[in-house]
């Protein structure tokens, strides 16, 4: 099953330094708010968010990856597929929802998202990533018809949405939430300044913070 899959595989996923820098740099000011972390995998990134000040909370669907994090977090527990809380839970909302390399991962990303949203305080944000499927050099693959899945990276067997960035919006949008900042990885790198603002056509990785409409 594709959930035992992931309950093996989240105990190996890390980050890029790239990826990891901009979630922070969008997270800011995060000192006594509450965080969750969707998919935390074994805490990693919501382990640098507490060095932060943050209270952090962690939901993945691995037992084994939920062990390693509850040793990192302030909080860590295990979920089933398509959610983001045990049916349980009866704490208080969140500052902050990180939802990183996830929405690519579910049937129903509206849903989440919109599980997400319920769960945040009215002025609470969310920050999402998730790969740019129809970022210019996959345009140019496709127009050579090369698709090829792999074991992990934009084309992992486990992406079940591919997301570009006017679905990204509109996923957003069914979910109550509208983009407010974004850091974006582009490629290549060293034209960011210019190129950032085509992010359908040249950002590798959507990296966003969005809140409630």
């Amino acid at each position: 099953m594709k959930t035992d899959h992931y309950k093996e595989k989240s105990i190996h996923y890390g980050i890029g330094h790239t990826r990891l820098r901009r979630i922070l740099a969008l997270a800011q000011n995060i000192s006594g708010k509450r965080i969750l972390d969707v998919g935390c995998a074994t805490g990693y990134v919501g382990a640098e968010l507490k060095k932060l000040g943050a209270y952090v909370v962690g939901t993945d669907i691995s037992d084994k990856a939920v062990e390693i994090a509850k040793k990192q977090l302030d909080e860590a527990h295990t979920v089933e597929a398509g959610d983001i809380l045990p049916r349980d839970f009866s704490g208080p909302y969140f500052d902050l929802i990180l939802c990183a390399e996830v929405i690519e991962h579910v049937f129903e990303p509206v849903e989440l998202l919109r599980l997400i949203n319920a769960n945040l305080n009215s002025d609470g944000v969310v920050i999402i990533t998730t790969p740019n499927f129809m970022t210019w050099t996959n345009r140019l693959k496709f127009l050579f018809g090369k698709f090829h899945y792999t074991a992990q990276g934009m084309f992992d067997f486990g992406h079940i949405r591919f997301f570009t960035y006017e679905y990204l919006q509109e996923v957003l949008l069914a979910s109550g939430f509208r983009i407010i900042e974004e850091q974006n990885i582009i490629f290549p790198g060293k034209l960011t300044w210019l190129l950032k603002y085509w992010p359908s056509l040249f950002a590798f990785q959507f990296i966003i913070k969005a809140e409630k409409i």
